[in-house]
């Protein structure tokens, strides 16, 4: 069976009925993509319902489409998750990003620690949206995850009462670990995640999470890079806390 393609509608976009209106994607699917009258998709309002649709006819500067049905996209994990991802350097912070959107983070912050290498380059930020959004398409999110304004390792805190659990993930850790921090906690809505760049974490940066609620874990005995921390971690929340069958 064919996989139909995926688009998210913007703001300008119009839902009428059983009828979608898209301005956004139209040089996308008229001009890219050559699709034509009678092709189906699947148009996303990121509220998590899948709109399949059939395409009516196309004006010069929009598409009208019909819907032929609407159900809940089944790819969304049951408990939200946010990753803190330290800045990495150079194209490898692109495909931590796609692969975070893939293994089901809904929102990403990006921060800078002491020894973070890369610039904190606040240009980037629409950039990395629009990877993000590609990823989401691709894997079939019904969410466009969201990346946020990065800011410095010492403002996180604020964000923490967001969160019913939030995972340091430490290379110096010992004495707990990943599964370890999950055991028993049944009734979690929302969970965040960080992850340091290439240079890691100082101890004082350590203790200020620590001592405003991060609980310290290990990701196992061997030290991973900072691009693929997150993602293994992302991976074991995806099997410990979603119970939806696939």
């Amino acid at each position: 069976m064919t996989r139909l393609r995926r688009f998210f509608a913007g703001d300008g976009d119009c839902l009428d009925g059983d009828k979608i209106v898209l301005y956004e994607e139209f040089a996308h699917i008229s001009r890219v993509l050559r699709m034509k009258a009678g092709d189906r998709l699947i148009v996303c309002f990121n509220d998590g319902r899948d709109c399949e649709c059939e395409i009516e006819s196309f004006d010069k500067d929009c598409v009208r489409l019909k819907i032929l049905s609407v159900s809940c996209c089944a790819a969304e994990n049951d408990v939200g998750v946010t990753l803190f991802q330290g800045l990495i350097k150079g194209e490898r912070m692109d495909w931590c990003l796609q692969k975070a959107v893939e293994l089901g983070a809904d929102e990403i912050r990006p921060f800078v620690g002491r020894n973070t290498v890369a610039e904190a380059d606040f240009k980037k930020i629409e950039r990395f949206n629009r990877i993000a959004k590609e990823a989401s398409k691709q894997c079939g999110r019904a969410f466009v995850t969201e990346v946020k304004e990065a800011v410095r390792l010492r403002e996180l805190p604020r964000f923490f009462g967001d969160f019913d659990l939030v995972l340091l993930c430490n290379e110096h850790e010992s004495q707990k670990t990943l599964s370890d921090a999950l055991d028993g906690r049944l009734q979690l809505t929302r969970v965040a995640v960080i992850v340091g760049s290439e240079g890691g974490f100082e101890t004082e940066e350590i203790n200020l999470l620590v001592d405003a609620g991060a609980v310290s874990v290990s990701l196992g005995r061997r030290v991973l890079r900072a691009e693929t921390a997150g993602l293994y971690a992302l991976s074991v929340l995806n099997e410990r806390l979603n119970n939806r069958k696939i």
